[in-house]
């Protein structure tokens, strides 16, 4: 199929609506979840914060590539590469990821 037949207004690999709310509402349960872990002071897996520490490195490599060309502010993805730009955003899920599951 040429890109001039497609009459679609979605792209193939984007989530419906439906998608898009099941990730929100599973994501916000855990984080209720870790939130009432973290208030009780219980650390449920403390293995899994290596899942941070490895988002820590992807977000630190993805940022030091752009501070490397002398830009010292720069806010999002608009001035990285798009491997870095991929980095960035995954280093950023697995740090949210493995917080939910230290204290989930």
């Amino acid at each position: 199929m040429s890109m001039w037949s497609y009459r679609g207004t979605r792209r193939e690999n984007e989530l419906s609506l439906f998608g898009k709310s099941a990730i929100v509402l599973s994501v916000a349960l855990m984080a209720v979840s870790a939130a009432v872990n973290l208030a009780r002071g219980e650390v449920r897996h403390p293995v899994a914060f290596f899942i941070v520490l490895v988002g820590l490195v992807l977000f630190l490599v993805a940022k030091l590539s752009v501070i490397s060309r002398w830009k010292w502010f720069s806010l999002g993805t608009s001035q990285m590469t798009e491997n870095m730009a991929n980095a960035y955003r995954v280093g950023y899920w697995l740090m949210v990821v493995g917080i939910l599951f230290t204290f989930l």
